[in-house]
């Protein structure tokens, strides 16, 4: 697996890149997480749940967007390779 992490104004070339790799897993980070709303893609898409929070967006993230806390970004990035759109 290979986790993409992704802030603006890095989003739509992050997840075009991304588009090429089935092992792809988007994280939005920071202001990218305004984008989760438009994001289009068949790669699970997660946000983080305290930049999430800290502009309001929780009751505007779709269904099918995961919120992960730090603690468990750290885990995946242990765990897979690292992509960084920052």
């Amino acid at each position: 697996m290979t986790v993409y992490l992704v802030d603006e104004p890095f989003v739509d070339i992050a997840i075009s890149y991304a588009a090429k790799d089935r092992t792809a897993q988007i994280v939005l980070l920071q202001d990218a997480v305004y984008s989760s709303q438009r994001v289009s893609t068949t790669a699970p898409v997660f946000v983080m749940a305290d930049d999430v929070f800290r502009r309001g967006l929780s009751s505007r993230i779709p269904p099918s967007i995961h919120t992960i806390s730090y603690g468990e970004l750290v885990a995946m990035m242990e765990r897979e390779r690292v992509v960084n759109f920052l």
